[in-house]
């Protein structure tokens, strides 16, 4: 009898681990059954267009489960989408203080409470949230707190993250961003040295340069006007409109008109229609208009531009004394033309305007904004 009993202890104990192990699987599977129960009770008062009701019901059960975080993230969404912040924010914090969470989950939510905040104008506790990843170094991060900095004008905090983590400025509009920050300080200070310090940040920034030129122009110091202009004319001729006037008026107060014409004869090649009708000019200015409307005449064939036409009227009324009127009544209703188009576009979003932005109004990416090109462009 004892011997039996002595074989029947293993299998009482495989009994009990089996039935424990099933009773806790019963239990967990119990648990799980009352949870998706209540979740689903939450989408039933949504069907029945119980909306406030149903959506309570569903923030509540997170307090009992955060098993389903993705899900809970979706919700969130929804209500971010309908307005209803103070919903999306209780949500993402509710999750945040839940303990099991991994980093890339957690950071996840982080972004996701911070875009809450930004969107309820809560931007100080946006900016607590973005500025622990950005110290982790979280690029999403920083590029919601720059745009933040941004639409409060906080130039220096945003020039106070760059040089605080400046390997962290790799994608093209942060680097533009952060140039910009410097250059709006700088005109709100009235210190133009602190453009200096970020003019080599990237060879395809233009405000740096522009604002340098602009400041030696207004001091008139035309001969250093001209070396950043000259500079920004070679790295980014798109802007020429911008600034191409005021940099013929820096050669002639120098009495170096001719520089200006080689500048200009070295650019007409790769130049836009501005270019070649300052190439045209000179022509005309040494007396030789025919081969001006030859030139400009060939350019127009390659690339049609209203503008260069208005321009060929000009040169061709010039030669023609006899039907000039006629060519400058024709002249004056494409010149009206041209005035009802917009000067410069956003080349990410289609923007126009007739005012240069460095930040685009519709988008908000900086220097997107370039003079038109094209049939109505320079």
């Amino acid at each position: 009898m004892i011997e039996l009993l002595f074989l029947l202890l293993p299998v009482a104990a495989a009994y009990g681990w089996i039935m424990g192990r099933n009773s806790a699987r019963n239990q967990a599977d119990q648990q799980s059954r009352e949870i998706t129960s209540q979740y689903n009770k939450g989408l039933k008062y949504l069907l029945d267009r119980e909306e406030d009701q149903g959506l309570e019901y569903l923030i509540n059960l997170l307090e009992v489960s955060a098993d389903s975080v993705e899900h809970y993230l979706t919700l969130a969404a929804m209500f971010r989408r309908r307005g209803e912040l103070d919903r999306a924010i209780k949500i993402h914090e509710l999750l945040l203080k839940q303990p099991a969470l991994d980093n890339p989950t957690k950071e996840l939510i982080q972004i996701a409470l911070a875009e809450d905040y930004v969107m309820a104008g809560m931007f100080d506790c946006a900016e607590e949230q973005l500025l622990v990843l950005v110290k982790q170094k979280n690029l999403q991060a920083l590029e919601i707190l720059f745009n933040i900095y941004q639409q409060t004008s906080d130039w220096k905090k945003g020039i106070s993250i760059f040089e605080q983590f400046p390997t962290l400025f790799t994608k093209q509009q942060l680097k533009l961003g952060v140039a910009n920050f410097y250059c709006e300080l700088a005109i709100e200070k009235q210190q133009l040295k602190l453009i200096k310090k970020i003019i080599n940040i990237d060879t395809n920034v233009v405000r740096p340069l522009y604002e340098l030129g602009k400041a030696s122009f207004i001091k008139q110091d035309y001969l250093k006007a001209i070396s950043y202009w000259r500079d920004l004319l070679v790295q980014s001729p798109q802007y020429t409109p911008v600034f191409i006037d005021d940099l013929e008026i820096c050669y002639h107060k120098l009495n170096l008109a001719s520089d200006f014409n080689k500048l200009i004869e070295k650019e007409v090649a790769r130049g836009g229609i501005l270019i070649k009708l300052k190439y045209c000019k000179y022509l005309v200015s040494v007396d030789q208009t025919d081969k001006a409307i030859s030139f400009l005449t060939a350019s127009l064939e390659k690339q049609p531009n209203i503008r260069g036409f208005s321009s060929l009227l000009d040169l061709l009324a010039i030669k023609n004394v006899d039907v000039g009127p006629l060519i400058d009544e024709i002249n004056s209703l494409v010149k009206s033309y041209i005035a009802t188009k917009s000067e410069f576009q956003c080349k990410h979003c289609g923007f126009t305007s007739h005012t240069l932005y460095w930040s685009c109004p519709s988008c908000k990416h900086w220097e997107s904004i370039i003079p038109s090109r094209g049939l109505d462009g320079f």
